[in-house]
């Protein structure tokens, strides 16, 4: 049977390729693909069950759903956010000690900033991220503090142990004043301090890096 134009009964079309589709020849009305159709059906059949997982908590399963949809419709922004929400466990894992679900927030967030479609919510969970970090150095900083004290009380009771001549009781304190600057060096501390005095990042950035 020939395709008709169902506005103005016209039976001629052809391809507009700035479009990208077929229309008609007289008013240049869409011509529908009922095959296109039943993919864009697919698509929100696939779309609805992937947003049931992800108000369930199902993380795994919504990305999972979510994968095969990126990869048909790479500028929808939706799907790239969906998947940050199952990967971030609904913007509540700060941690992220999972190394599958913390490439796929990675890449999600990458395409989102390439869309410009960057959400305040995800500003707000780049902030707590970065206040996270910002806090495990605080506490890195602190031990190094205190093993830099404990080097240097090691040290001074070890120069009057030694005074006092008693050798062993120095060697014992020497050795830990070794122990104590193996601690000290062994944390990073050139590492920690730059990153410390470091000004605060755009928060815009991947925060999965």
């Amino acid at each position: 049977m020939d395709r008709v134009c169902s506005r103005c009964g016209c039976s001629g079309f052809h391809y507009n390729r700035s479009r990208m589709r077929m229309e008609c020849d007289s008013c240049g009305a869409p011509a529908y693909d009922p095959q296109q159709d039943q993919q864009l059906m697919q698509y929100d059949r696939t779309y609805s069950q992937a947003v049931s997982h992800l108000a369930a908590g199902n993380w795994d399963q919504t990305i999972r759903l979510l994968n095969p949809l990126m990869s048909q419709y790479p500028t929808e922004k939706r799907l790239y956010l969906a998947v940050l929400r199952a990967a971030t466990q609904d913007f509540s894992d700060v941690d992220m000690e999972n190394s599958a679900h913390r490439a796929a927030a990675s890449e999600a967030w990458d395409k989102l900033v390439r869309l410009n479609g960057v959400s305040d919510e995800m500003i707000r969970y780049g902030r707590r991220r970065y206040e996270k970090h910002r806090d495990a150095l605080n506490g890195r900083r602190t031990r190094i503090l205190v093993w830099i004290f404990a080097a240097a009380l090691c040290s001074i009771t070890a120069g009057g142990l030694f005074a006092a001549e008693h050798y062993l009781l120095a060697v014992l304190c020497t050795g830990g004043v070794a122990a104590c600057l193996y601690k000290v060096f062994s944390s990073h501390p050139v590492m920690v301090a730059r990153q410390l005095m470091s000004a605060a990042p755009n928060y815009q950035h991947n925060p999965f890096i």
